[in-house]
């Protein structure tokens, strides 16, 4: 789908669930959103999310939370400026890849930062150190240009400037895409793994290997026997 991120944050909603419910009916592998360049710039989205009310950003964050738990691997084509919902939509997939031209901004509102949920997931995806020297260098810098922001964890990579570039990266990272079936499971492990410990994290980890076993049939009967011959002996 290719998205005009300078919508409102209503029919953003309405448009980001539409797709998601497609690429379920579909049982889709994979789902790409291309964000129209030079649509999210921070001009445009000085006002976001403009004259809504708490209920409507709930529907917006619960839509991206959607997005980002869909059982296929979601990617994230951007370019031009990225701010406002552009940046959410941005965190929220699991494939980022970016023009030379990307520029990324922190999500901004009249009178300040944005505080919706896309600081919450650059912690996650970058650590609260990251997530900390990567505010403060936007808030000073004004934007990131698209090598700082793959330095800095924000995009995975950035196609080169020849034409078709963009596309030829997608279908590299589309071909190279896990089974349907395990995106959820390894999309889960991770996103868990900052705030469970190892002991509360095994049980989880080892009832995923169980069921992969019993999927491929490897496991391992559970009756023990001797070597021929030492049967009784000690």
């Amino acid at each position: 789908m290719r998205l005009d991120a300078s919508q409102g944050m209503a029919q953003l909603t309405k448009t980001l669930t539409a797709f998601r419910e497609q690429a379920e009916d579909e049982r889709a592998t994979a789902a790409v959103i291309e964000l129209d360049a030079g649509h999210a710039d921070g001009a445009g989205h000085a006002e976001w999310p403009g004259p809504v009310d708490v209920h409507t950003v709930n529907k917006w964050e619960r839509a991206l939370r959607q997005w980002e738990r869909l059982d296929a691997v979601t990617l994230v084509a951007a370019s031009g400026t990225c701010g406002g919902p552009a940046f959410d939509l941005l965190l929220a997939a699991d494939v980022r890849i970016a023009a030379p031209d990307l520029r990324v901004t922190l999500p901004s509102a009249s009178g300040g930062f944005w505080p919706g949920m896309a600081l919450h997931r650059l912690t996650h995806r970058v650590g609260v150190s990251g997530a900390r020297r990567l505010a403060l260098c936007m808030a000073g810098a004004g934007a990131l240009d698209a090598e700082q922001a793959r330095e800095l964890g924000v995009v995975d990579e950035i196609a080169d400037g020849t034409t078709g570039a963009l596309d030829d990266r997608l279908a590299t990272a589309l071909a190279d895409r896990p089974a349907r079936g395990d995106v959820r499971l390894l999309r889960g492990l991770i996103m868990d793994a900052p705030g469970t410990s190892f002991e509360d994290a095994l049980g989880t980890h080892l009832a995923a290997c169980d069921r992969a076993l019993r999927a491929t049939g490897t496991e391992a009967s559970t009756d023990t026997e001797a070597p021929t011959g030492t049967r009784g002996e000690r």
